[in-house]
C-alpha cells in the first residue's frame, strides 16, 4: 500500500467558512490553479498534486496544511 494525500473536508469546511464561503473558481484563482483541477481535487476524483498542494500552501499559509490534507494508505 502506498500512503497518499486526500482533502480533509471538515478543515476545507472551516477554510472556507472563515473566507466567507467562496467558489471553486475564487479558490482556484487565489491558489493560482485551475478551476478544473480544484473541482477534480475536491470532488474526489483526483489526489491534490503538487501544484494543488503548493497553491493551498502559497494562498493560505502553511499553517493550514494539517487541516487541508490527511494522509491515507490506499
Amino acid at each position: 500500500l502506498m500512503p497518499t494525500l486526500t482533502i480533509n473536508q471538515e478543515g476545507l469546511d472551516r477554510l472556507r467558512a472563515k473566507l466567507g464561503k467562496p467558489t471553486n473558481d475564487a479558490l482556484a484563482r487565489r491558489m493560482k490553479v485551475d478551476s478544473a483541477t480544484v473541482s477534480r481535487v475536491l470532488s474526489g476524483k483526483a489526489t491534490p498534486g503538487t501544484r494543488f498542494i503548493a497553491g493551498a500552501m502559497l494562498a493560505f499559509g502553511t499553517s493550514w496544511f494539517g487541516e487541508l490534507f490527511q494522509v491515507v494508505d490506499k
